[in-house]
């Protein structure tokens, strides 16, 4: 059985942590003491890098490699602590705001002295009520303490937090959306480039990390590189010769939630399997596993067939899916997966900030034509269009022949993949919100198309079973595409 491994949850369950005495017993500012005693900030920042550790908000992008692209000649630089948390089946930084947000105010103040930082804000979801107020506590024991403010330690260096909440809106989890709210201004994402480490709040240069990512930070000082690579995999990426380094470092928040014994957070070493992770949530309840969401509600679905694949940045990727921020949500054989995206699509539809065209009219028509479809009310006239399928060179495409498909669903891939082409990646929208809705629309179809079709010719929701519902791996795109990397150490 394999066991949790917390660090970043390693106190969370201690009386009384988020108070600052009580942290500091456990260890808490003494890693902040070291990186001013002996550390220089260049030290910290390439420590960060060689760590390999990835955002843990979505994109997996290197931290340290994000770092890197903010100039030093600019002042004021500032960072962006992302604490929004917006994404559907994802609920690992609300505890740590409400339960350890000493360990968050530390991991920021080890980030602004390694960047030359002297300002963060950190934009809070505006449901987060007790996060925010035990985070703003935090801050001001810190205050009264002598870690924030002018001249900390002694040591010349000097930080101010502020805690901004947010309205509520799921667009404002991406970072220009995120530096646009925190500016006063609508909720909607900027055009890149410039990107936010060039110019972000106020115009100047911006880190935009989110609560876990930065809660990493303290124990990588503290331990060292080797320490925290000793966790995770690392893979080869094949595009280069001799293959480059793909770190997958370190461990993850998984909140897994649905149809499993034991919903929760879940602090685990990246690189395990799907199917194990649900083992650690206690199972599945029911009899069978029908689809697993991997990454919050924006990821590509996962089928039964599936469940072999391992949940970390790299091989989810290469399953045509993502990690994003870790909301696992398991659906057992008694979910309807045409219901399941018709509750997805009604929530993009009402969270579209209404900017891009391709959004404001193609989200909503998504969610209508799915849910005619979930109401028995899918249209049945059937027109003919080119097969897609497994070519002879053994990748998904245009087989070459004709076959008929409802005109609903042939209507629903088309509109999803004209909001952003799911299998170009491309996308003709401002941020990524458009290939948020793309993914689930397409994958839930391409992946389960009997259930979808089923529905339409019953006149009615129907629920196949797990082995009727699902296409089998030969003809599923994503499995057919799959390739393992080959593992170079962990």
């Amino acid at each position: 059985m394999i066991q949790e491994k917390r660090i970043i949850y390693e106190h969370l369950d201690v009386p009384d942590i988020y108070m600052f005495d009580v942290f500091r017993q456990y260890g808490g500012y003494q890693r902040f003491e070291k990186a001013l005693k002996e550390l220089p900030p260049e030290e910290i920042s390439d420590m960060v890098l060689q760590s390999g550790l990835k955002g843990r908000g979505g994109a997996g992008f290197s931290t340290g490699l994000k770092w890197s692209f903010v100039p030093r000649d600019i002042e004021p630089r500032y960072l962006c602590c992302n604490a929004d948390e917006s994404e559907p089946g994802t609920f690992s930084n609300r505890y740590i705001l409400e339960r350890i947000p000493h360990l968050l105010v530390e991991g920021i103040l080890i980030s602004c002295y390694a960047l030359g930082i002297h300002s963060c804000y950190v934009y809070v979801r505006g449901e987060f009520t007790l996060g925010k107020k035990m985070l703003d506590r935090a801050i001001e024991e810190a205050r009264s303490n002598g870690y924030l403010g002018e001249d900390i330690l002694g040591s010349g260096f000097g930080l101010d937090i502020y805690t901004h909440p947010g309205a509520g809106a799921y667009i404002c989890g991406e970072e220009t959306g995120l530096i646009e709210s925190l500016e006063g201004k609508r909720g909607q994402p900027r055009v890149k480039p410039p990107f936010p480490a060039v110019s972000g709040v106020f115009s100047k240069p911006t880190v935009v990390n989110n609560v876990e990512t930065l809660c990493n930070i303290p124990f990588i000082v503290d331990q060292g590189i080797e320490w925290y690579t000793g966790m995770g995999v690392t893979y080869g990426d094949a595009r280069f010769d001799p293959p480059k380094p793909d770190p997958n470092t370190g461990t993850k928040l998984y909140c897994v939630s649905g149809d499993v014994e034991n919903p929760g957070v879940y602090e685990l070493e990246l690189g395990l399997t799907c199917d194990e992770l649900i083992d650690v949530a206690g199972g599945v309840k029911g009899d069978r596993i029908k689809a697993v969401i991997p990454g919050g509600s924006s990821a590509p679905i996962l089928t039964d067939y599936e469940l072999d694949t391992r949940m970390d940045f790299t091989s989810l990727t290469l399953a045509k899916t993502m990690l994003g921020s870790g909301g696992i949500i398991v659906l057992n054989e008694t979910r309807s997966i045409v219901d399941s995206l018709l509750n997805l699509m009604e929530f993009y539809a009402h969270e579209s900030c209404g900017q891009c065209t391709p959004c404001r009219n193609g989200t909503p028509w998504v969610r209508d034509i799915v849910k005619r479809i979930a109401s028995g009310g899918g249209r049945q006239t059937k027109i003919e269009r080119p097969r897609f399928g497994i070519t002879e060179s053994g990748r998904w495409g245009d087989t070459g022949e004709m076959e008929e498909v409802y005109e609903d669903l042939e209507l629903l891939e088309s509109v999803a993949n004209n909001i952003a082409n799911v299998d170009t990646m491309t996308w003709d929208t401002i941020c990524v919100f458009g290939i948020a809705v793309s993914w689930p629309a397409v994958s839930y179809l391409r992946k389960f198309r009997p259930e979808f079709e089923a529905c339409i010719r019953d006149g009615k929701c129907t629920v196949l079973p797990v082995d009727e519902a699902t296409v089998t791996p030969e003809e599923n795109y994503a499995y057919q595409q799959r390739i393992i990397p080959q593992v170079i150490q962990g």
